[in-house]
C-alpha cells in the first residue's frame, strides 16, 4: 500500500469514527432525556450508546462524544448539570466498553466488576457534587420518600381495619426510617450499583450482537452459586462491626447493619435459585416456578428467612447437584 492510499485509508477511518462518535453523541443525549423521564429503566440504557463507541473506536472518541452529549444537555438542565448529568453513568459504559475491548479471560465477569466499582465512585462523587456544590441533597429526598411511603402505608392500613398493633408498628417504622435509611445506604448503593452493571453490560452484549459482534457472557443463572470468598466479604463488613462496636458506636452500627443487609439479600437471591434449579430439574412448568416466587414474597420476613437459610445451606452443601430422581425399576 501506498503512503497516499494509507492516509487516505487514515482519514477513512478518522472520518468514520467522528461521524459515529457525533451520532452515538446524540443517542447520548438522547438517552439521557430517557433517564430523566423514565428513571430506572432509562437508567439501565444509559451506558450503552458509549458502551458500543468504546468497544468500536476507542476510549478518547467516547469520552469526546460524553462530552458533547452533555453540552448538548446544558439547554435543558442548564451548564454544567447537563455535564455532570452524562457523567453520572457515561463512566460505566466505558469502563464496560473498554474491558470488552481488551477482551481475555472472564471478560463478562471483569466488565461488570469494573462497572459497579466505577458506578459506585461517581455515585459518591455525584452525591458530594450535588450537596456541596449544586446544594441539592439526594439523601434527604430518599428519605423523604421513604417516610413519606412507610406514612401512606400506614394509613391505608388503618383505613382497611388492619389490627392496632400492625398500625403501630408501622408507624413506629416511618419514624426509624430516616436514621435506618442513613445506615444502610452504603450497601444499598453498591447492591444496586452491581444489578446496574450487570444489566447495562446484558443489554450491551445483546446490542453488539445484533451488530455482529458476540461477546462473553455469563452461564445460566440458574447455575449461579456464590463463591466462599463471596461469602467471606459479605461477613467481615459484620464482624468489623462487632469488634469496633465498643470505641466507636456508630461506625460499628453502620458496618453491622450494611454487612448483616448484604449478607441478607444475597444469600436470598442464591436461595431463590437454588429453589428454582431444584424445581426445574424436577420439569416443574413455568407457571409452578413463578407461583412459588410469588409464595416467597407473599410469605413476607418468614419467606426471606427461609431463601436466606436455603442460600447459605447450598454455600456449603451445592445443592444444585440434586437432580430428578432416578426411574425406579419396575
Amino acid at each position: 500500500m501506498s503512503r497516499a492510499q494509507g492516509s487516505a485509508a487514515a482519514a477513512g477511518t478518522r472520518t468514520a469514527s467522528l461521524t459515529e462518535g457525533a451520532l452515538l453523541a446524540a443517542l447520548t443525549a438522547l438517552v439521557a432525556l430517557l433517564v430523566a423521564l423514565l428513571g430506572s429503566p432509562g437508567l439501565v440504557a444509559a451506558p450503552l450508546p458509549l458502551f458500543v463507541l468504546t468497544y468500536r473506536r476507542g476510549v478518547r472518541t467516547a469520552v469526546l462524544s460524553a462530552v458533547v452529549a452533555g453540552l448538548a444537555l446544558s439547554p435543558f438542565f442548564g451548564f454544567p448539570q447537563g455535564l455532570l448529568f452524562v457523567a453520572a453513568f457515561a463512566p460505566v459504559g466505558v469502563v464496560q466498553g473498554w474491558v470488552a475491548r481488551r477482551g481475555g479471560g472472564e471478560v463478562a465477569g471483569r466488565a461488570v466488576l469494573a462497572g459497579a466499582a466505577v458506578g459506585v465512585a461517581v455515585t459518591v462523587l455525584s452525591l458530594a457534587v450535588s450537596r456541596f456544590v449544586i446544594g441539592i441533597d439526594p439523601l434527604e429526598a430518599v428519605v423523604e420518600a421513604q417516610v413519606k411511603g412507610a406514612e401512606a402505608a400506614a394509613d391505608l392500613s388503618r383505613r382497611l381495619g388492619a389490627p392496632p398493633q400492625q398500625i403501630q408498628q408501622m408507624e413506629q417504622l416511618a419514624k426509624q426510617m430516616p436514621e435506618l435509611v442513613r445506615t444502610i445506604l452504603p450497601a444499598a448503593v453498591a447492591l444496586g450499583v452491581l444489578v446496574w452493571a450487570y444489566a447495562a453490560y446484558a443489554l450491551g452484549r445483546h446490542v453488539m450482537r445484533r451488530l455482529g459482534t458476540e461477546l462473553p457472557g455469563f452461564a445460566p443463572i440458574l447455575t449461579w452459586r456464590l463463591p466462599p470468598a463471596g461469602a467471606v466479604i459479605l461477613v467481615l463488613p459484620v464482624l468489623a462491626g462487632v469488634v469496633v462496636q465498643p470505641w466507636a458506636p456508630q461506625v460499628g452500627r453502620a458496618l453491622a447493619a450494611n454487612g448483616f443487609m448484604a449478607s441478607v439479600l444475597v444469600f436470598a437471591f442464591f436461595g431463590v435459585l437454588t429453589m428454582l434449579h431444584y424445581l426445574n430439574s424436577r420439569e416443574v412448568p413455568r407457571a409452578g416456578r413463578v407461583m412459588a416466587v410469588v409464595a416467597v414474597l407473599m410469605l413476607g420476613d418468614l419467606g426471606t428467612f427461609a431463601m436466606v437459610a436455603l442460600g447459605v445451606v447450598d454455600l456449603w452443601l451445592d445443592l444444585r447437584k440434586v437432580g430428578p430422581r432416578g426411574e425406579r425399576p419396575l
